[in-house]
């Protein structure tokens, strides 16, 4: 088979909201062919591979600005990134707006940084802006537990892809190819992280299939 499926308890939709049982049907090139949810409970299928947590679209973090003369140390740690979770990171260093990649083992590179018109739902953490989103998103939580997960997971993948210029990078949907990751060990009763949740990749998006 030249794609792969995979299942979890919930995933974030377009609209930023967690829908349960869903299989996703996604290339060997990262490209996504077809999402859908069972309505009830999941039912094993074929050749699908179930995990348990949430599917989401990788992050992309480009929230709120670094403090000055930090970009060199975010540099020399950009893999962290990544490995957590960032397919896009808003890097001021990088020379042009457009997505550059840097290597296969990093994130896209976009030149440009902004604040969040919600900052009660991602606020500006001003010199922990530099930690990979994925721990800013723990620690915001953390701190205020009224945050509602979806929203906070939603601002830092649909919305945040959608001011790059570049909603693909953001959405799990067929023709996207954003990446997916798994949010694992988390509270599924009550929508909580946890201090055991982490992220694991699933499938890397192909640098060809995000360029083209």
């Amino acid at each position: 088979m030249n794609y792969d499926k995979f299942a979890a308890h919930y995933i974030l939709s377009p609209e930023g909201q967690l829908i349960k049982w869903p299989v996703i049907t996604i290339r060997k090139d990262g490209v996504i062919l077809e999402v859908k949810n069972h309505n009830t409970a999941f039912r094993e299928e074929h050749g699908v591979m179930f995990y348990s947590g949430i599917l989401l679209p990788a992050f992309i973090d480009i929230w709120w600005k670094y403090p000055q003369n930090i970009e060199k140390d975010i540099a020399t740690n950009i893999s962290d990134h990544f490995n957590m979770g960032t397919l896009l990171l808003g890097f001021p260093h990088s020379p042009q707006k457009s997505p550059t990649f840097p290597n296969t083992n990093g994130p896209i590179l976009f030149n440009q940084r902004f604040p969040y018109s919600h900052p009660e739902i991602f606020p500006d953490l001003t010199t922990d802006n530099t930690l990979p989103i994925f721990k800013r998103i723990k620690k915001i939580l953390r701190k205020n537990k009224n945050i509602e997960l979806h929203k906070i997971l939603a601002a830092a993948t649909s919305e945040a892809a959608i001011i790059t210029n570049h909603p693909e990078l953001g959405r799990l949907e067929a023709g996207c190819s954003p990446g997916l990751i798994l949010l694992q060990n988390a509270d599924l009763v009550n929508f909580k992280m946890t201090p055991q949740t982490t992220i694991k990749w699933l499938m890397y998006p192909s640098i060809k299939s995000l360029i083209e």
